[in-house]
């Protein structure tokens, strides 16, 4: 069988740019590369985790000690192959955006007494119970009130923020929807709950029923197209548009020279 699984983000790699997504995914080749967007994303991620598990385990850590592990995270993780596309910006602007990001999450939401069960859950389940169709994907929060209504809750750091128009038609939390369905039993409801950190906004949005039948047959007919192509032979040809200036496969792309000139 051609790819055993597949991943939101690998799908919508494919929709962006078949070419990247033959790069990585099917000659997998391994870049160190990552814009400095990506690698903030990370490590706020990563405070954020901490942050839960702290709670998780019964304490409620200072803004401080969060800020702390961010700073350490920061300086540990930090590498000469982190791009910085704005010319205006630089790694001190992004470190401190990170630090307001946490520090406006933490605020926003102290004390903290969401009913957490998992954090940076990863789950694997099947679009229809077919193996053809085989789904992984890492939830950054899970919540439960103890009585069959569920939160699947996911970070951005993007200076982006989905309309209610856009996050009511998006297809990840969806899927961690149907992943969720697939390991727990007599789930009344699910929320799913975009925070956008630098805009300091929630988003939340329920689906249908049908709204699942519809992100499930349009899943797997994207799997089937590639899964076709792969099989076939067919082309995977490049898009350019401005997301080119965040993309890390100028040397094996036909439609870029050299290196991407963005990597500092």
């Amino acid at each position: 069988m051609i790819f055993e699984r597949f991943s939101h983000s690998g799908i919508q790699s494919y929709k962006k740019c078949q070419a990247q997504f033959k790069f990585r995914y099917i000659d997998k080749i391994y870049k160190k590369d990552e814009g400095v967007e990506a690698f903030l994303g990370k490590r706020v991620h990563e405070s954020i985790e901490y942050l839960y598990n702290q709670v998780i385990s019964g304490v409620v850590p200072l803004v401080d000690e969060i800020l702390k592990v961010h700073r350490s995270l920061w300086k540990e993780k930090w590498h000469d192959r982190v791009a910085i596309v704005y010319q205006n910006k630089t790694a001190r602007d992004y470190f401190y955006l990170g630090e307001e990001c946490i520090a406006r999450f933490y605020r926003q939401n102290h004390p903290f007494k969401e009913k957490v069960i998992a954090n940076e859950h990863e789950m694997v389940f099947l679009l229809d119970n077919d193996e053809n169709y085989r789904i992984k994907g890492i939830v950054d929060r899970i919540d439960h009130d103890g009585d069959g209504n569920w939160e699947i809750h996911d970070y951005k750091t993007g200076k982006r923020a989905l309309s209610q128009k856009a996050a009511d038609k998006d297809h990840q939390l969806a899927l961690y929807q149907i992943g969720l369905m697939s390991e727990i039993d007599n789930i009344k409801s699910v929320k799913l709950v975009w925070h956008f950190i630098q805009h300091g906004i929630k988003v939340e949005s329920t689906r249908t029923s049908e709204d699942i039948k519809k992100v499930i047959a349009e899943t797997k007919s994207s799997i089937d197209d590639i899964r076709e192509k792969v099989k076939n032979g067919g082309e995977f040809p490049p898009k350019t548009t401005m997301l080119c200036n965040w993309c890390y496969y100028w040397e094996e792309c036909p439609a870029q020279h050299g290196t991407n000139p963005n990597i500092i």
